[in-house]
């Protein structure tokens, strides 16, 4: 075996290996490193990823030689190329635990204040790089701005009235989708701000559209008519109706492999669908309220919901007749839950001013690490830095504040907003963030 490169995915932290086999041919062995952190002893985890490769390539080269019935042999050179390959893996787990090590005391300061919105803002989201964001508004129009030069490169126009979801296609962000009020759904061109699709069949407000993670051939919509909607993005159509849920439904969500669709309702529930078989796998039930939000987290193996009963759910993928844990902490509705990008840790924030975070790993109910006080009225989102030190929270007291983690210590006030933050993102690398409020205004960070 003989490795060519090696790959990093630094949140959640992550590595692939591309090698050539002893015949020649090119393998990419992908390594999810959810449990690395700062402590980590890494020259055991670079010999069990060493190890394991191996293992693959010597597998590869056993059922190709057993198929032309030849002698077997070692790997060419593989004693020296382990070893080549042993110290390219260390070097890469001590670069992968760097970029854990996020300086927790950082301070943003406001680099842009964008007041091209007419009316207030709904949500925002960053492309993968942190050099575009794309702001949604109550003035039915997208814009897309350019993190480095605070211009506005595009402003999406053609729904007839609010545009509430905006997001792009992750990773490569070539295509954007919006959702609005209008019951419709587009998908337009990043690059030149041309709509390539319209999406229409829901009959009420659609509140969340978002793309297939592995290919975006396909968008997830939910909306207020009690669906949700899954449409082919090349041909516009309509590929499955979801209509289970007895009342709205506020999400629709992939895994990360884009086989399951969670969605969350109204009705108290949300729901797990199989996209490929176009059926309902599961419902999640137990709330006795309406769901603010669910999602899955990175792996899929846990979904979290929130929900306006005052508490948060997380349910075991593998065992869901009932939840996993009930984190009931809060004194008034759950309003957003976030998972941190390893998901071992679970964020919720609440009309009751507070943000709390969640262990979960080790007991029979989640372990509450930290309580964030501090905001004057309710918190409507959450969201965690991308190495999880940092948690940053939007508020309708005119305010966005970050937090550490571990503690819960107020370590920013994020303050100018003349009117409730609405929404909040951090980018993919961390070093930006947007607050988006209803006083018309986003504001970047750096």
């Amino acid at each position: 075996m003989s490795a060519n490169k090696i790959f990093l995915r630094y949140y959640p932290p992550g590595l692939a290996v591309n090698y050539r086999t002893a015949k020649g041919n090119e393998r990419l062995r992908h390594f999810d490193l959810l449990d690395l952190d700062t402590k980590t002893n890494v020259e055991p985890l670079a010999d069990r990823i060493l190890l394991q490769t191996l293992a693959e390539a010597e597998e590869d080269q056993i059922h190709t030689d057993s198929e032309k019935n030849p002698p077997l042999r070692p790997l060419s050179g593989s004693v020296a190329r382990s070893q080549n390959t042993f110290s390219a893996l260390k070097l890469a787990l001590e670069k992968l635990q760097k970029k854990l090590r996020e300086p927790v005391k950082k301070k943003f300061y406001l680099h842009k204040c964008h007041n091209s919105h007419i009316l207030p803002l709904t949500n925002v989201s960053f492309d993968r790089s942190g050099d575009r964001c794309l702001t949604g508004s109550y003035d039915r129009t997208c814009h897309v701005i350019n993190t480095q030069n605070a211009e506005v490169e595009h402003i999406l126009t053609g729904h007839d009235n609010v545009v509430f979801s905006v997001g792009f296609n992750h990773p490569y962000c070539d295509k954007i989708v919006t959702g609005s009020f209008d019951g419709t759904a587009k998908v337009w061109s990043s690059s030149s701000g041309q709509c390539l699709a319209t999406f229409y069949g829901h009959t009420a407000e659609l509140v969340a559209a978002e793309f297939h993670p592995m290919n975006a051939n396909s968008i997830a919509t939910a909306s207020m008519d009690g669906t949700a909607r899954i449409y082919d993005v090349e041909t516009s159509h309509e590929l499955q109706q979801l209509t289970h849920h007895g009342a709205e439904v506020i999400a629709a969500r992939y895994n990360r492999d884009g086989q399951m669709l969670l969605t969350g309702s109204f009705d108290h529930t949300a729901a797990i669908w199989d996209v490929r078989s176009k059926s309902l796998s599961h419902q999640l039930r137990g709330h006795n309220a309406e769901l603010s939000n669910c999602i899955w987290n990175f792996s899929g193996s846990l979904i979290a919901t929130g929900s306006l009963d005052n508490t948060a759910r997380i349910w075991d993928v593998r065992k869901l007749d009932q939840e996993l844990y009930l984190a009931a902490k809060h004194s008034d509705e759950v309003l957003d839950v976030s998972f941190d990008a390893a998901g071992r840790l679970l964020a919720t924030c609440s009309s009751d001013c507070t943000a709390r975070v969640w262990k979960l790993e080790g007991s029979s109910e989640p372990e509450m690490q930290s309580l964030m006080a501090g905001h004057a009225d309710e918190v409507s989102k959450v969201c965690f830095s991308p190495s999880g030190c940092m948690l940053l929270t939007a508020s309708a007291d005119n305010t966005a504040r970050l937090w550490l983690t571990e503690s819960g210590q107020c370590s920013q006030v994020l303050a100018g907003h003349e009117g409730e933050v609405f929404s909040c993102a951090y980018s993919y690398s961390g070093d930006a963030i947007l607050t988006a409020s209803k006083d018309n205004t986003c504001r970047f960070w750096r």
